[in-house]
């Protein structure tokens, strides 16, 4: 048994072969954020670890990415090898848990089985807007504030602030459980609420909106309309409060997080001005 923050650290140490090719897009990267940046508050975070890879990743002489997950502990779940499945990576966590490595990448259609070309036959789980993280990134540092076996500390790559966020908001438009939907909404709006994190954020949209301006409308309309969704709202609002990351009456945190939400429309530019956007 291992806790998340240790899981965490090996995956982090085991694709360190892979470090300038793999990206880290889940909730641990809003941590990391945080902490770069000197947030005094815990991170609402997940156990669950989430990695995007290219879809042509040649080993080159290295160990494969299931051989070096295996060597920190991740087992492959029974499952993943019926035909068509993707690979399920878990290592027993707190209690009865299972903290789960996903590997990510991308694919018209959420939740399909991709072949990682290069690896062996590595079936990876297909979600749109991968390549936006794989194609901006930027290197952050991580040591033994994560976890002790982090020393001397290692780097990894993130997207940037704005990708991370832009990414976030549509991942929650391909989840079907409500919780899994509102924690993506979660980190996006633990970005946009910090001081200098929520202004490095949307200062990247622009460029990103004239790159992707299909992608970023529909970033744009699953804002607008989260602002308006009380169901989605609340559930927000409760995980917020759960994981001591606001305090008080849930209208009032629903509240602050709808005025966060209209703010940043108000801040980013309006779909279809990309020429505006690129400057």
């Amino acid at each position: 048994m291992v806790t998340a923050s240790e899981a965490f650290a090996r995956v982090v140490i085991a694709l360190a072969p892979y470090a300038a090719q793999v990206v880290f897009v889940g909730g641990w990267v809003h941590a990391l954020f945080l902490a770069e940046a000197g947030a005094t508050e815990g991170a609402v975070i997940t156990g669950d670890i989430d990695v995007t890879l290219p879809p042509l990743l040649l080993t080159e002489g290295r160990p494969k990415l299931v051989e070096l997950a295996s060597s920190a502990g991740f087992e492959i779940d029974p499952m993943s090898a019926l035909d068509g499945a993707s690979m399920r990576l878990t290592i027993p966590g707190p209690g009865n848990s299972l903290i789960d490595l996903d590997l990510l990448t991308e694919a018209e259609q959420p939740g399909v089985a991709v072949v990682i070309d290069g690896q062996g036959g590595l079936r990876a789980q297909g979600y749109p807007w991968q390549t936006i993280a794989l194609d901006n990134s930027r290197w952050i540092s991580v040591g033994t504030d994560i976890h002790e076996s982090l020393e001397p500390p290692r780097k990894i790559r993130v997207p940037t602030i704005g990708a991370y966020i832009l990414h976030k908001g549509l991942s929650s438009i391909t989840r079907t459980r409500l919780n899994k939907e509102a924690k993506d909404l979660v980190y996006l709006h633990e970005i946009l609420r910090h001081p200098s994190l929520g202004q490095l954020a949307v200062e990247g949209l622009p460029d990103l909106a004239a790159r992707y301006p299909s992608a970023y409308a529909g970033w744009w309309g699953r804002v607008a309309g989260v602002s308006r969704n009380s169901r989605l709202l609340r559930e927000i609002a409760d995980q917020l409060l759960v994981g001591g990351r606001a305090q008080g009456d849930p209208g009032n945190v629903v509240a602050a997080v709808t005025a966060r939400l209209r703010r940043t429309l108000a801040e980013a530019p309006t779909p279809g001005d990309e020429a505006d956007a690129s400057g």
